[in-house]
């Protein structure tokens, strides 16, 4: 009876452990799918695009390499998914009810590279487009409003991917006093698995190893140095950060003048010196001069800091990136506000400036991608079978590549609408230029940089260059006195889907057709009445949240000095049992 007993006991308790044991077929399902919906939201889910080849890169080069290539396939999927919506709301409408006998001129394949001839006359950018498709679909609006998903979803989609990427790191105290076992128990790939990329993975923790006790021997001779050591360091760096002025300088002042002379010169000379419009020095001369000063200058770049003397191999890699993305940025900056003050005064046959202005930056898109891979492919290919040895990847490089052309990606949408598909067709250029490169002729890395797929460093590169596009584009949209893109050689036309007004005018347009409640709902959301109490109830969420945040890192900080303090008792607590005579 007793053993009969123990088992009935032991059954009572699996029933009450067995929580489906007395639910109903209601409660059963809902059960199992707040289970099933438990399990999904926790597990990791991979696009599948391109995955095998990713995985190829990682297995055999390391993730840290294979995070450039899971970056490029972020923004190929951000770029097919702006060219889905622009292409079906925006495009798709005004190619079927385009008047296709208003182009006059011949189409040439050459015309896919500049955006000339019948492809300049066609639906391809700005000026072709208009404000409403037939008589009920406002095409100004719903080009208005894919403008604001091209800048602002953008920044949401990238802001929400590095906070996805944003992984719980030790605390800089833990790192600084456990750094040799951090850098031997955590620095390996368990990606890889070719030998090569493991022995060479081998080589690069012994060579972070070596890198750290030099950068602290490097640290304790800094400080030890004399004055006029450091003075002759300081001298040597403004005179570093002087020749970064200079190159920047030289290659925005050169930017200017090819646009002067493209625009100005060209035109004034075109019967004396008999250059044609159409001729290659006036269509590619500034793509192409544009490309090659990012391509040739950063060379320059990346050898200043070798007269710099830094002690840290990272810093010296922040600061030439920095100064290579200034470079990149500056010229950008430089082309689109030489281009707007001198296209302005010479548009001809009422041309639009936006127009203009789209055919300058789709052809840079286009020269950018041809001239970049000619370079890269020949240089990298050259150099393997001259020395018969596998260089290493330059990783910063590509990331600033990349990082560049999705800026003008940005850039052109406003004028040209099939900016996004350009922009794919360039990524997937660029991942499979690079994938092979890296497979041919580079070897593994050495230098061991974040072996995960964590691409927060990547987008932060990215963020910023959205940020710093954003802002002038938003005056191009809620403006029309600093820049107007429908304004043509006639002061009293205009073209393009805004007309002569504002972009945001659309809006107010559509809203003042509609009679019934539903104007009367959007005007109200678009009116002063809900956006200014939005914005400041943003505004004091984000303050909450922010205090919130900072009370958790105060906390963290106490917890781990309280952990500290606990850890010092413990070790005093043992030498006291050892003088005793006590051993632990």
């Amino acid at each position: 009876m007793g053993s009969e007993s123990l088992i009935v006991d032991r059954s009572k308790k699996l029933q009450k452990k067995n929580v489906r044991a007395h639910m109903n077929f209601l409660t059963l399902l809902i059960h199992d799918f707040k289970a099933w919906y438990r399990r999904w939201k926790n597990k990791r889910w991979e696009l599948p695009l391109l995955k095998k080849y990713i995985e190829r890169i990682e297995s055999n080069f390391g993730s840290g390499l294979g995070s450039l290539f899971v970056f490029t396939r972020w923004i190929l999927c951000l770029n097919c998914v702006l060219s889905l919506l622009w292409i079906s709301l925006v495009i798709l409408p005004t190619a079927i009810t385009f008047t296709y006998h208003h182009v006059t001129m011949e189409f040439n394949f050459k015309n896919l590279l500049d955006g000339r001839g019948a492809v300049g006359q066609s639906w391809l950018f700005f000026g072709k487009y208009q404000e409403k498709v037939g008589d009920d679909y406002w095409l100004s609006v719903a080009y208005l409003f894919l403008l604001l998903f091209t800048y602002f979803g953008s920044l949401l989609l990238v802001m929400r991917s590095i906070g996805e990427a944003s992984m719980p790191t030790s605390a800089s105290s833990s790192q600084s006093q456990n750094k040799f076992s951090l850098l031997l128990f955590t620095s390996w790939d368990h990606s890889i698995t070719n030998e090569e990329a493991s022995s060479n993975m081998v080589q690069g923790i012994a060579s972070i190893i070596k890198d750290n006790l030099y950068e602290v021997k490097a640290s304790d001779a800094e400080r030890n140095r004399s004055v006029k050591e450091r003075r002759g360091i300081y001298c040597r760096r403004v005179l570093a950060w002087f020749c970064t002025i200079l190159l920047v300088g030289g290659g925005c002042t050169l930017i200017v003048f090819l646009v002067i002379f493209n625009v100005s010169s060209v035109i004034k000379q075109q019967e004396s010196v008999g250059l044609s419009e159409d001729s290659i020095v006036v269509v590619y001369s500034t793509p192409i001069i544009f490309t090659l000063i990012n391509v040739l200058v950063p060379l320059c770049i990346k050898k200043l800091p070798q007269m710099e003397d830094y002690h840290s191999g990272r810093t010296e890699l922040y600061i030439t990136l920095a100064r290579v993305y200034f470079l990149r940025m500056a010229n950008l900056f430089c082309l689109l506000i030489s281009l707007y003050t001198n296209i302005n005064s010479h548009i001809e046959g009422g041309g639009c400036l936006g127009t203009v202005i789209g055919q300058e930056i789709y052809k840079l898109v286009v020269m950018d991608t041809i001239i970049h891979v000619i370079f890269i492919t020949t240089s990298k290919f050259l150099l393997y079978f001259w020395t018969r040895k596998k260089s290493e990847f330059d990783l910063s490089s590509a990331v600033l590549v990349l990082v560049y052309r999705q800026g003008l990606v940005w850039v052109g949408t406003i004028a040209c609408p099939l900016m996004p598909v350009a922009g794919a067709i360039s990524c997937l250029v660029f991942f499979i230029t690079n994938y092979n490169i890296v497979r041919c002729v580079c070897r593994p890395p050495l230098k061991r940089w974040n072996q995960s797929r964590n691409t927060r460093f990547l987008m932060g590169f990215l963020i910023i260059t959205l940020t710093a596009v954003i802002l002038p584009m938003s005056v191009v949209i809620g403006s029309r006195d600093l820049i107007h893109l429908g304004q043509t050689s006639s002061p009293h036309r205009f073209c393009g889907p805004f007309a002569g007004g504002r972009p945001t005018d659309a809006y107010r347009r559509f809203v003042a057709k509609l009679d019934s409640w539903p104007g009367l709902v959007l005007k109200w959301l678009g009116s002063d009445i809900v956006t200014i109490p939005l914005v400041l109830i943003i505004i004091a969420i984000l303050s909450y949240q922010r205090k919130l945040l900072s009370g958790e890192k105060h906390y963290r900080v106490l917890l781990q000095a309280e952990l500290q303090q606990e850890r010092k008792d413990n070790q005093e607590l043992i030498k006291k049992l050892q003088v005793v005579g006590i051993d632990m």
